[in-house]
């Protein structure tokens, strides 16, 4: 770089010492400065004349202008330059064949969509569950390929929805889950996976779970009332009345487990309940409800406060809002100690929904089982759980009737603190002064 430099000004130099010569020897100093200067410049634009011939031709670096000097430079730059930009779109070529070949490969249907929903690109799983022609379908808008009104539904809801199931449009065995993710300049990509194996087999477990209730429910009925004749008879030993007891103790625990099961399994077939017309009094119920507590479970052993709104009444399945509340606040009693404080609340919350709420000052749970309190079966402690009498699908089952109905529910806890379980129901289910 600096014997460009050095060459370009040694000419610069020449040209200045020819000129001094020249008007030295010949006293004409205007004309040897003005053919000397002229002279340089018009060698400036044959090298300006070839640079650009080779730029217009390609800047191909066997055709690189013959130079020295600066000019020499600027050629030099100027290949590095080129070379650099090749290997980067070598690279960038190769990244995108890995990308497309990856895309291409992914089992769920992949395609990008532009701001105007037209197809830019799928993948061959697209065509094979979607019926997208990545060659034909190109530069179509997807729900003019894809005619099902849950694309439309889809692509037009800017809500936190993104997902949707449907029907395959190339075969109609097929259950798909339809994503939609926006990224980059308002641009989507779609995803679609074929759930049909997964839905077969929960429709398999849940056929089985209502089946296996329904057969064990006869015999278990039967075991029941023998045991029940036999509890308490004065002519067997005392030894066997203590035994047919525990069974009898354990044989109406099965019951309940069955009976809590097939609710569940009504309530996973029976989905949403938008369609209710049903007004709850919700303040009588729960007065009932607690008068009922209270003559059984809770009398003498929990206090029980109420803090209820009883102008706000609710649109739902009557046995199933009692469900609801009959779990919390069983939870609440099993599982804190006798002389405890239960709090229940029913009131409008800030958002506008309506909210209730069980709150109790017991052992409190721990965070780390708290997003698995409303999984079947799961019990913080097992022993503990059978002493109490739970079966492990109180949480599930209202978690099911929450999501029937829209709402969803919230448990808060910290141990040896208490626990708070609050049941959101969304605004269009209120009936406020009614």
């Amino acid at each position: 770089m600096n014997n460009a430099w050095s060459i370009e000004l040694l000419r610069i130099l020449l040209v200045i010492v020819s000129t001094l010569a020249f008007g030295f020897s010949s006293g004409y100093w205007l004309f040897s400065v003005v053919f000397h200067f002229l002279l340089y410049i018009v060698w400036i634009m044959i090298q300006l004349r070839s640079f650009e011939r080779w730029i217009r031709n390609g800047a191909h670096s066997k055709n690189a202008p013959d130079t020295s000097g600066i000019w020499e430079l600027i050629v030099q730059h100027i290949y590095r330059t080129q070379k650099k930009n090749i290997e980067r779109k070598k690279s960038l070529s190769s990244l995108a064949k890995r990308y497309q070949a990856i895309m291409k490969a992914l089992p769920d249907a992949t395609i990008v969509l532009n701001e105007n929903s037209e197809i830019e690109w799928a993948n061959q799983a697209a065509e094979d569950i979607l019926g997208v022609d990545i060659g034909r379908d190109t530069g179509h808008r997807v729900d003019n390929i894809i005619r099902d009104l849950l694309i439309q539904e889809l692509l037009n809801d800017s809500s936190l929805k993104s997902s949707v199931e449907m029907v395959s449009p190339v075969d109609q065995q097929k259950t798909l889950i339809l994503t939609k993710v926006e990224y980059g300049d308002n641009q989507t990509l779609l995803t679609a996976r074929d759930i049909s194996q997964r839905l077969a087999l929960q429709k398999m477990r849940k056929a089985f779970i209502a089946n296996a209730s329904h057969e064990l429910r006869t015999p278990l009925t039967v075991i029941s009332g023998y045991l029940e004749m036999l509890d308490g008879d004065k002519d067997l030993p005392e030894s066997v009345n203590k035994m047919i007891f525990n069974a009898y103790k354990q044989a109406n625990r099965m019951d309940q487990i069955l009976n809590d099961l097939l609710s569940l399994s009504k309530l996973e077939e029976k989905r949403s309940s938008d369609n209710l017309d049903d007004i709850i009094n919700v303040a009588e119920l729960i007065e009932k409800l607690v008068a009922d507590f209270n003559k059984t479970t809770a009398k003498d052993t929990h206090q029980i406060q109420l803090n209820i709104n009883r102008s706000l009444k609710i649109k739902a399945v009557e046995v199933e809002f009692f469900s609801v509340c009959q779990n919390l606040l069983s939870n609440a009693i099993k599982y804190s100690s006798n002389g405890s404080l239960i709090k229940i609340c029913w009131d409008l919350a800030d958002d506008g929904t309506a909210l209730l709420q069980v709150s109790d000052n017991g052992e409190g749970i721990a965070l780390e089982h708290l997003s698995r309190l409303t999984e079947r079966f799961y019990r913080i402690n097992v022993n503990r759980s059978r002493d109490v009498g739970g079966t492990g699908l109180g949480l599930s089952i209202v978690k099911h009737i929450m999501e029937n109905h829209g709402g969803y529910l919230d448990i808060q806890s910290e141990l040896n603190m208490g626990s708070t379980f609050t049941a959101y129901f969304p605004n269009f289910r209120i009936c406020k002064f009614q």
